[in-house]
């Protein structure tokens, strides 16, 4: 059994850190972020020297997909309708389908440990994770959604995918503003 983290819209890295500062022996395990920004992927390769990091979005197709710039570069984008992109400020990224990545390098023994905060990619990940039946394969899940900065969104989606999530995983997901937040904090400081 391997023990993996995987950081979907790693950022500037501070999600891997929480992760190292949860248990010591965390450093023993194998990382794995994806962030489709650039710049932020140049920042995380000198910050974390012994991770394999894909400079590519997390997604529910392999490809390439436009990605919308933001100056707050924890809200840039796969959606151009969320709030706080600049449609004017677009890249062309990779993405990659989650799904079929994970099936392809892990073991559904492998202990997953996932975050994703892939500013409004989620509802889409999930649903497809959900029918491709990768969501068994993840331990522990760590959620951050963000339809409420998506114009025109149907929040009804989110709260589906919420209560589905805290059926399954119970009290091993942990679900920023929603479920278990405090613990979602000890991952993740943001929402100090």
């Amino acid at each position: 059994m391997r023990n993996i983290f995987i950081d979907l819209g790693a950022g500037s890295g501070d999600d891997i850190k929480g992760y190292y500062d949860l248990d010591p022996d965390n450093k023993d395990h194998e990382i794995f972020a994806f962030e489709a920004n650039p710049h932020r992927v140049e920042l995380l390769k000198k910050r974390y020297s012994n991770i394999t990091i894909f400079n590519a979005a997390a997604g529910v197709t392999n490809g390439k997909l436009n990605f919308y710039l933001s100056r707050n570069p924890d809200s840039s984008s796969l959606n151009k309708n969320k709030s706080g992109i600049d449609r004017k400020k677009v890249i062309n990224v990779d993405v990659v389908n989650i799904a079929e990545w994970m099936k392809f390098n892990f073991k559904p023994t492998d202990y997953i440990t996932m975050v994703m905060d892939i500013e409004g990619g989620e509802y889409d990940v999930l649903e497809h994770m959900w029918k491709t039946d990768c969501w068994h394969w993840i331990n522990e899940f760590y959620v951050e959604f963000h339809g409420e900065k998506i114009a025109g969104f149907d929040l009804s989606i989110e709260n589906d995918l919420t209560q589905r999530l805290i059926e399954y995983y119970g009290d091993n997901v942990y679900i920023f503003r929603k479920h278990q937040h405090e613990k979602f904090l000890r991952l993740n400081l943001e929402g100090l």
